[in-house]
């Protein structure tokens, strides 16, 4: 299985030949401008947005670990 050329979700979905599968998504917030939203989801993340994200992705890896242990339905009532 190669992952070297990923082009987000479709890429994803190509490899594993499926749209049936559990995903975690974390929330970056909206551009004031949106048409920047290109620049805003791939620019430079700033000091303070990067604080938020490590909280993000520390709540994804709790969601995950609660996937696996309980189930997806207790994992969306813990952290939706």
């Amino acid at each position: 299985m190669d992952l070297g050329n990923h082009n987000g979700m479709k890429s994803i979905v190509n490899v594993l030949g499926t749209d049936e599968f559990t995903r975690i998504r974390i929330g970056i917030g909206m551009p004031i401008d949106k048409s920047m939203m290109i620049n805003y989801v791939i620019g430079k993340v700033s000091d303070e947005e990067l604080e938020v994200l490590s909280k993000g992705t520390t709540l994804a890896k709790e969601a995950c670990i609660e996937i696996v242990k309980s189930g997806v339905d207790s994992a969306m009532n813990k952290f939706n």
